[in-house]
């Protein structure tokens, strides 16, 4: 099994993929920007979580002295990069420039420190929104938070490549699932546990919708591949291909057949298109038998206990 250094295993996807690693019995180890005890509330319960599956450091953002001596100290197999700059990425006002030079501070020292310690290759984590994503190779980059992924990505491959590693992209759709923060789900739960109606704003966009157990598992995949020498791997996986609006209903009819919610909705028309109306993936996922109910509960039951510990709180 491969010895792999994974960042942004604290986010939600990150723990996902962090456990499913694990359980196919690679070793991880999870550098960490922030200091032990800084995360409090859903992070905090995350990095605990975490460190069921992972080894972590601490303190110890890409590039820095403490990821560097981590890189130098041993033998690794796999860099997966999924840190990501993403304050305040939703917005237009977002800064592509500056999220590439926050993406990849460091990067350079750490793929020469990691190629010299034996690597064999870089997993990057991209997103269906930047430039050639979405099904159409020729499309732009749907968002500024896309074209900075899409920058970063380059760079990284770049750098690989004259490292002399193997690189290959992750490419994430719509995720989610248990452990996430923030986002449309966020803000129905909030109401509908008040028993207010669950707005949609944007129900006519078209997303691709990947729960994160489907999303881990073809991360698993990705690895595997990668390290097969598969060099210039880009992994695409889909989930349900809907509009925002039938997510919606879809996710109503299942916390309504869980729980004693109303659930009620009100999907707003959309008259504004500042993204692209669709945007998707190309390599299809589904579950197997009754794991995709199993999932719905473990969801609904996620968001039930972040109620009860207050923690369904804040602006999604």
């Amino acid at each position: 099994m491969a010895a792999i250094l994974l960042t942004g295993a604290s986010s939600f996807t990150g723990l996902w993929i962090a456990e499913a690693l694990s359980a196919q019995g690679h070793e991880v180890v999870a550098p960490l920007r922030r200091a032990r005890d800084a995360d409090a509330g859903l992070r905090g319960l995350r990095v605990a979580r975490l460190a069921q599956a992972a080894d972590l450091v601490f303190d110890a953002p890409l590039g820095s002295p403490a990821f560097l001596r981590l890189v130098k100290g041993r033998r690794w197999d796999l860099l997966a990069h999924h840190a990501a700059d993403i304050p305040n990425y939703r917005s237009p006002d977002y800064d592509p420039v500056a999220g590439l030079v926050r993406n990849t501070e460091g990067a350079a020292a750490t793929i020469k420190a990691f190629a010299r310690a034996g690597g064999a290759a870089v997993l990057a984590t991209g997103t269906v929104f930047e430039t050639g994503e979405g099904g159409d190779p020729q499309a732009p980059a749907a968002t500024p938070y896309g074209l900075s992924k899409a920058l970063t990505n380059e760079t990284l491959r770049h750098l690989a490549g004259w490292a002399g590693l193997g690189f290959g992209r992750f490419v994430i759709p719509a995720p989610f699932g248990p452990w996430e923060e923030r986002g449309l789900a966020w803000s129905l739960f909030q109401a509908w546990v008040e028993g207010r109606t669950g707005e949609v704003r944007t129900p006519t966009y078209v997303r691709d919708h990947l729960a994160a157990p489907l999303l881990a598992g073809a991360y698993v995949e990705a690895v595997a591949e990668l390290l097969a020498g598969q060099d210039g791997l880009v992994a695409r996986p889909s989930g349900t291909v809907a509009t925002v609006g039938a997510f919606a209903r879809q996710l109503a009819e299942e916390v309504r057949s869980r729980t004693s919610l109303d659930c009620a909705l009100v999907e707003h028309p959309q008259t504004a298109f500042p993204e692209p109306r669709a945007r998707f993936n190309s390599s299809p996922r589904s579950f197997a038998g009754a794991a995709e109910a199993a999932f719905w509960d473990n969801y609904v039951a996620f968001y039930l206990d972040l109620q009860a510990r207050g923690l369904l709180q804040g602006a999604a």
